[in-house]
């Protein structure tokens, strides 16, 4: 067993940093920071979520917390960000060594939908689907950005 504290303190900032660097377009980095932040955390042998410096009461927190991990995909890799009600923007962030990625049964906007994204040549397919049609189906440059509403 490994007595050495680690310098690192993977705490909810390296979250946001992780999600913002994905937000900025840093994709395949941002991958690298959080398949590192994933082995540690949540199969290392410390506990799989941030954890505050100082903790209170019983730790309520921690479930907010770990939500912070799930954005880092929905809002960092899939540049989810929702414009209203019933409407979003989509700016994904495929990584280079990936073909395609997805995000199914999002339940978000009074609706149950996925999203599709598969690289197509030197663009990126973008599709929105509900119970198997088609809502939207756009090939983009890598770094844009869809508009859809509902």
């Amino acid at each position: 067993m490994d007595t050495k504290e680690s310098k690192t303190f993977w705490d909810r900032g390296t979250l946001y940093a992780i999600r913002g660097a994905f937000i900025a377009g840093e994709t395949d980095e941002s991958l690298e920071k959080l398949d590192l932040f994933s082995q540690k955390r949540l199969l290392g042998d410390r506990v799989p979520y941030v954890v505050e410096a100082s903790p209170e009461g019983s730790m309520a927190q921690l479930s907010a917390e770990s939500a912070l991990y799930c954005r880092i995909f929905t809002e960092g890799m899939f540049g989810i960000n929702p414009t209203g009600l019933y409407s979003l923007k989509i700016t994904p962030g495929l990584p280079k060594n990936w073909n395609k990625m997805a995000l199914r049964n999002i339940k978000a906007f009074k609706q149950n939908f996925d999203i599709e994204v598969k690289r197509l040549h030197n663009k990126i397919s973008v599709k929105i689907l509900s119970e198997n049609k088609i809502l939207l189906s756009k090939n983009i440059n890598p770094g844009d950005t869809v508009d859809f509403t509902f």
